[in-house]
């Protein structure tokens, strides 16, 4: 039984006892049940209060962890560490798609950004395939396939560098689209969940 079970079962069972006891007239031995009972639930429920807490603040280094993940890949031509010393079959094929991308061909990128994304979904790089497809979107002012794609990254690679990037990008997205309220939203998720990102700080110069 998990430890949120156990705390329920144990005041059932101290519920239990509780009306046979009132049911039977009680007895000494019934008392000392009894308040073995509420010892255990009160132990477990600290049990509980602790593993919240932990939970908790595994949760802030995680979210400490993606920011400085982020961080640490943001530079003034991304493009040259991702697609260093990748493998030969699924590097070519990023390259590829990086070219086409830098040379506006936008439409032949996003085809090979998809394909990879497809073929390769394990790869450390899908979430960063997946983001250019929403970058070249963008630049095509195709703004609501951006946002989707841009989309896509949080709820595909949540763990992924490119996260909080993408949530700025779709941002952007939303607004041109005319949709303030969805857009504050993104924003205020991105803050709070990346507060130490490069894409945080910018969202904090779109704040009124």
């Amino acid at each position: 039984m998990s430890r949120n079970l156990m705390a329920p079962a144990c005041a059932a069972a101290l519920a239990l006892l509780v009306s046979c006891g009132a049911f039977t007239g009680g007895s000494g031995d019934l008392g000392g049940k009894v308040d073995t009972l509420q010892q255990e639930v009160a132990g477990l429920t600290q049990q509980q209060r602790q593993l919240t807490e932990q939970v908790a603040a595994l949760r802030k280094e995680l979210a400490g962890r993606r920011a400085m993940a982020a961080g640490s890949t943001a530079a003034e031509k991304p493009q040259t560490a991702e697609i260093k010393d990748l493998s030969v079959g699924s590097g070519a094929l990023y390259k590829e798609a990086f070219g086409l991308m830098e040379a506006g061909k936008f439409q032949d990128a996003e085809g090979r950004f998809a394909e990879f994304v497809s073929k390769y979904p394990q790869s450390d790089l899908a979430d960063n395939a997946q983001y250019w497809i929403g970058e070249c979107l963008y630049s095509e002012r195709k703004y609501q396939d951006a946002q989707a794609a841009f989309d896509a990254v949080s709820v595909h690679f949540p763990f992924g560098n490119k996260v909080p990037d993408a949530l700025y990008k779709e941002a952007l997205c939303q607004k041109l689209l005319g949709r303030e309220g969805e857009a504050d939203a993104t924003l205020k998720k991105l803050m709070e969940d990346f507060p130490d990102s490069e894409a945080a700080a910018k969202a904090k110069a779109l704040q009124p």
